[in-house]
């Protein structure tokens, strides 16, 4: 079969390159440093409460990563939550944004009956942590997971790259 042109596929790492890596820290700090500043600037002006600079900071924080890694379902789950979180923000109080859940069930003592049962809850769990995760199939959602947990990593590099150096 001469004559015809063998098909390439791409191979993509599991570990974001560097240039990728570059792109999305680049992205994610010129979002988060003028946000930042002009938090500082608002705060100097105005006596805000300190949970108020915490939700602001909070939510810049989640929309710089929104905009610096965009074309994920994961991403647009976020932007959605943040822009209906955005809109209660007057409704709610400091103590109402931090949900704490210390009720003990079965699962958190470690009994479980069906082990296909416990591997369905484990995957609900999961989906709740990713953002629109609840939305996904299980094949989109650990192809999204994939890429949550690694800009998740590089939101913590840049993050860590904005404090001052500590002995």
């Amino acid at each position: 079969m001469e004559g015809q042109v063998a098909k390439r596929r791409r191979v993509y790492s599991v570990k974001p390159n560097q240039i990728a890596q570059f792109i999305f820290t680049r992205n994610y700090l010129n979002h988060l440093v003028p946000a930042l500043v002009k938090i500082k600037e608002t705060k100097s002006k105005e006596d805000n409460s300190h949970c108020d600079i915490n939700n602001a900071v909070k939510y810049e924080v989640d929309m710089a990563m929104v905009l610096s890694a965009q074309g994920f379902a994961w991403s647009k789950g976020l932007k959605a939550k943040l822009q209906s979180d955005h809109v209660n923000a007057d409704k709610t109080t400091c103590e109402g944004s931090s949900k704490i859940y210390d009720k003990k069930t079965k699962r958190d003592l470690g009994i479980e009956d069906d082990e296909d049962e416990d591997m369905k809850k484990q995957w609900k769990r999961l989906r709740r942590l990713v953002p629109g995760g609840e939305e996904m199939c299980d094949e989109q959602m650990a192809a999204e997971l994939q890429s949550y947990i690694s800009c998740l990593q590089m939101q913590v590099n840049a993050l860590q790259f904005l404090l001052p150096e500590t002995s």
